[in-house]
């Protein structure tokens, strides 16, 4: 691996990153997994393995970061385009973990299972992947060089065929089943196609309220810790 490139190092681990997050999940790996080691050992064990993988993920780009020179001036894209797409991507997140989801880990392990959409589940049914998918979308524009590109613009593409993954795995469950025919993967495609409807008094404004503080507070210490 020390004769790679770090392009390819990056490359390398986001494949690692993705096939053992996605393929972890999947059958038959995920049931016999979780008939060896119960519900929770497999959480526990799935959660280790994505840690191991993203750290060195996350370490190879931040030692490649400066190593080739942009391909293009971010220019205005690295101002208040960024700034609003990191803002949108915590207001999703923030909402994504307030909110109850059929699909969520947390609704799995309850077996409460909740098949109506409220709030941001009507925006899209995946807030937290579509928060992390602006994210890494603002930090490529942001930084065009291509270990930059490479490392932030795989979140998107991960988080787009992790959702997909999700919806294919729990379709089988008649909660979640209710829960997808009535909602979107795409952000408002169930509002513009008349399945759901914007309703801005069910998001929750506590978590609208951390979302635009933390954004404040990494937007000002960002020069400093990056």
């Amino acid at each position: 691996m020390a004769a790679m490139s770090m392009p390819t190092q990056i490359v390398l681990w986001w494949v690692l990153f993705a096939g053992t997050h996605i393929g972890g999940s999947s059958q038959p790996i995920r049931p016999r997994l979780v008939r060896a080691l119960g519900l929770q050992g497999f959480k526990a064990l799935y959660t280790l393995v994505s840690f191991a993988t993203l750290i060195p993920l996350v370490l190879f780009y931040w030692r490649a970061r400066s190593a080739s020179p942009p391909l293009w001036a971010a220019g205005w894209t690295s101002g208040w385009l960024a700034d609003l797409l990191v803002l949108s991507a915590f207001i999703f997140i923030a909402e994504g973990y307030a909110t109850s989801n059929a699909l969520s880990t947390l609704a799995e392990l309850t077996g409460k299972r909740r098949s109506d959409a409220r709030g941001i589940q009507r925006i899209t049914r995946h807030p937290v992947n579509t928060g992390f998918a602006l994210f890494g979308l603002a930090h490529a524009l942001a930084n065009p060089a291509p270990a930059g590109l490479l490392f932030f613009g795989g979140f998107p593409l991960f988080c787009v065929a992790s959702a997909v993954h999700q919806d294919k795995r729990t379709a089988s469950v008649d909660e979640a089943e209710r829960f997808q025919r009535d909602t979107s993967l795409i952000p408002f495609g169930a509002i513009l196609s008349g399945r759901q409807r914007l309703v801005l008094g069910e998001l929750h404004r506590g978590a609208i309220v951390v979302a635009a503080l933390v954004f404040i507070v990494l937007r000002v210490a960002h020069p400093r810790l990056f």
